[in-house]
């Protein structure tokens, strides 16, 4: 078998991983890569695709928990900041799209009037909403 097909097999199978990125062809990549030196070196087919499974199925067992563990470390749960009071520090106009209000951890977002109705500056809100960086507010009942 010529070497180029394991390289073909590599190549192949981290096209598969760049598209699915669910870290499991990659390790076939690695596999191919093996194998392929298992040719130059001048081994037989058989231990060739043996090589190419011993290795892709290692590498799966031992490195793909250690790779999808560090992937999901950088994940964190968003803050909800739904029910949080805040307080207007830009008047809220949906109509101007201006507004900005500061939570209670002195993060300040930009906001919107969930009735359409403007809101001063220095009034209380709460948050009943968001899209995206934009937190939905109303004026809080007294």
């Amino acid at each position: 078998m010529s070497p180029i097909a394991w390289l073909v097999v590599a190549a192949v199978m981290a096209v598969i991983e760049v598209v699915s990125l669910s870290l499991v062809t990659l390790w076939f990549v690695v596999g191919g890569l093996a194998a392929f030196v298992a040719n130059v070196l001048g081994a037989s087919l058989f231990v060739q695709v043996l090589v190419f499974l011993a290795v892709s199925v290692l590498c799966l067992a031992v490195l793909r928990p250690v790779f999808v563990r560090y992937r999901e470390r950088g994940k964190k749960e968003e803050p909800s900041v739904l029910g949080e009071h805040a307080v207007v520090r830009e008047a809220v106009d949906n109509d101007l799209m201006t507004g900005r209000v500061e939570t209670s951890d002195h993060m300040t977002w930009a906001a919107r009037s969930a009735d359409g109705n403007p809101i001063p500056v220095g009034e209380s809100v709460v948050v009943v909403g968001r899209e995206s960086v934009r937190l939905i507010v109303e004026r809080r009942q007294r």
